[in-house]
């Protein structure tokens, strides 16, 4: 983002442990917004500091509710270190973090903290008691595409994706996608990363005749899959990863409607399942997203949603959501009037969060009952097609 983004001063600057303990209801954020992926964490940190602000009024049933953001600059360690720092310090939660390597990290130092964390990037949280992701995990997505396959009228599906581990976990996420959606898988094609040409791979594919084709890859090689599909003769639907759109094709993604692409133009008619929120002012009104998307656009955006790009507010919605998601636990441990230690308080807290059903809000919808760490679910996303290019 362009905007300058003021990081919130260290809990222990703001107010003694016990203090916060005993009169705040404080959580930690922890984001990349220095560093190699500060493009994602600047926003990760804006998003934090303008909820702070919203929450700064009413608070939690008038006790302060206290949002510290920190920066790990891009360095998992460094992550792990402010952690352990801002349970230290009085906080009851934490929201983290802009990488996968620094999130694992966070995650182990906060289990043997029992103190409830709420992830915002993909990562094996496996047997983690006190951790939840919020990011949709690539199953998650391919469940969104088959299900919306399967809308079209389309009950078989194949996959282009690359001859590389990535690849194989792609596949075998898309095979348990289809079987949570009832569908099959009419072929699979891999390539290498550095291909230039696929028109072999994109005929194979062709010839299976599927109702539809998941390409899923990377930012360079999505396009040449595309190109093989297509001087292949495909016309059909084309599902892609959102994560490997340019720029360009964020800007032009809209709610997905009649099949149509451009022969010329690769990246039209593409269709990705996406948080809602990167479609902020294009979402009909009575989606069931629409006002969470809205007042998530109020709240943080000033009321425009494009004062930020799609993935951006795609971004920034992930993080409001948690915060969100969190103050509502709170206030449900507050009205117990639970007074006891950290500890139980922290669990409590995590119960809320475990037993709340499905919740609907800007960047996905999130069930984490019976346990299950994965709480960013299929029904939380909008499958968007990329309109053709008006140039």
């Amino acid at each position: 983002m362009a905007r300058t983004v003021r990081l919130l001063l260290a809990l222990a600057a703001l107010l003694p442990a016990s203090v916060a303990l005993a009169d705040a209801w404080t959580v930690g954020v922890i984001v990349s917004a220095s560093g190699p992926f500060a493009d994602v964490g600047r926003a990760q940190a804006y998003a934090a500091e303008r909820t702070a602000v919203a929450f700064a009024r009413d608070g939690v049933f008038g006790a302060p509710f206290e949002i510290v953001i920190q920066d790990d600059a891009g360095d998992p360690r460094r992550a792990e270190a402010l952690a352990g720092e801002l349970v230290d310090a009085g906080a009851i939660a934490v929201v983290c973090c802009t990488t996968p390597a620094a999130t694992a990290r966070v995650a182990e130092v906060l289990d043997a903290r029992m103190t409830p964390h709420l992830a915002l990037a993909v990562t094996d949280l496996a047997g983690r008691f006190w951790s939840v992701s919020l990011a949709p995990s690539d199953r998650t997505r391919l469940t969104a595409i088959a299900v919306d396959a399967s809308a079209q009228g389309k009950a078989s599906l194949a996959m282009m994706t690359l001859d590389s581990d990535f690849g194989a976990a792609s596949l075998g996420a898309f095979e348990r996608a289809l079987a949570d959606a009832g569908r099959s898988l009419a072929g699979e094609a891999r390539y290498p990363a550095d291909a230039t040409v696929l028109t072999p791979e994109g005929l194979w594919i062709a010839t299976r005749e599927p109702g539809a084709v998941v390409v899923w890859g990377l930012g360079r090689d999505l396009p040449v899959a595309i190109e093989g599909l297509r001087r292949r003769g495909y016309e059909g639907i084309v599902y892609a990863r959102d994560a490997a759109l340019p720029a360009a094709a964020w800007e032009r993604l809209a709610p997905a409607g009649a099949h149509a692409f451009d022969p010329d133009d690769a990246w039209s008619g593409l269709r990705v399942a996406l948080p809602p929120a990167a479609l902020a002012g294009r979402l009909p009104p009575d989606h069931p997203h629409a006002g969470a998307v809205a007042a998530f656009v109020g709240r943080v955006l000033g009321g425009d949603p494009t004062v930020a790009s799609p993935s951006d507010r795609a971004t920034m919605a992930q993080v409001d959501d948690a915060l969100l998601w969190l103050h509502e636990a709170f206030e449900q441990v507050a009205a117990i009037g639970l007074d006891a230690s950290a500890v139980t308080r922290r669990l409590a807290i995590r119960d809320a969060l475990i037993g709340a059903p499905l919740t609907r809000l800007a960047a996905g919808a999130y069930d984490a009952s019976e346990g299950d760490p994965q709480a960013a679910r299929w029904q939380g996303l909008v499958v968007a097609i990329v309109a053709p290019s008006t140039r």
